[in-house]
């Protein structure tokens, strides 16, 4: 296979500017063995917005992704959550183009997606009648669900100055188009039969492990590795490095 392209997205209300300010990622690692492309999100960063809902389901942002990959040649879908999301619909969409997936932080899906629909359209109603600052007062006053909010306190300010910066007509679309978004059934999920690498974190009900177990159990190559604290978060990298290795020496050794 020989050097790789990764294409990589990001999470909901993030952005590729947003990545780097926050400083999770050290993508030295992985640039050793992979062209790595990164790319905003439509409705986010750089990106143009859409105000229609269904341009923000998961399953419509495979367009994004290969729009970023280019319309020709292999390359390995990743992505954070919501990119996550989209890293999988994009496997199923083109096949024949994907050899391997990485998966991080898978979000919330199935039956326990269930209790966050509510929300996601609460936040979207509330931001159409009220404006954009009484749903950033209501973001920030969350209380810290991730590994990210506990031990990387600059997180959420961060967080909360890029939420801010995005377009105000296009947020109650997008939030809308999270509500009714979900990850492929998993009868479907049987079709991706790559290897795949699924990187979680605990004590997120946002982006649960039991997602991520199931994920694991559903896709057949599939290597799960779980993160207790910040420092194995950190780790990542040199996992998605190791991984792309072992895609390449699988390449070579299975039949044409």
């Amino acid at each position: 296979m020989g050097r790789c392209t990764l294409v990589w997205a990001h999470g909901l209300t993030s952005s590729v500017a947003h990545e780097d300010e926050l400083g999770l990622f050290d993508w030295s690692p992985v640039s050793e063995v992979a062209r790595i492309v990164r790319y905003d999100a439509r409705g986010h960063g750089e990106a143009g917005p859409r105000y229609v809902d269904r341009a923000y389901c998961w399953s419509a942002q495979v367009d994004d992704m290969l729009s970023a990959a280019g319309w020709e040649g292999p390359f390995v879908p990743a992505g954070m959550s919501m990119g996550a999301a989209t890293a999988i619909y994009t496997a199923l969409r083109a096949p024949r183009r994907v050899p391997g997936l990485v998966v991080v932080t898978p979000p919330a899906a199935w039956e326990s997606r269930d209790a966050l629909v509510d929300g996601y359209k609460a936040a979207a109603a509330l931001v159409e009648g009220s404006g954009v600052g009484p749903y950033l007062e209501q973001w920030q006053r969350r209380p810290p669900a991730s590994i990210l909010d506990r031990e990387l306190p600059a997180s959420r300010e961060i967080g909360l100055r890029h939420l801010a910066a995005m377009d105000p007509r296009a947020l109650p679309a997008l939030l809308r188009g999270m509500a009714v978004s979900d990850l492929p059934p998993t009868t479907e999920l049987h079709d991706v039969v790559v290897p795949t690498l699924i990187l979680a974190w605990r004590g997120d009900p946002e982006h649960p492990v039991a997602t991520a177990e199931t994920l694991a159990e559903t896709l057949v190559l599939s290597e799960l590795v779980v993160a207790d604290d910040l420092a194995g978060v950190r780790r990542w990298p040199a996992r998605i490095r190791a991984f792309l290795d072992g895609l390449a020496m699988w390449e070579d050794v299975s039949p044409v």
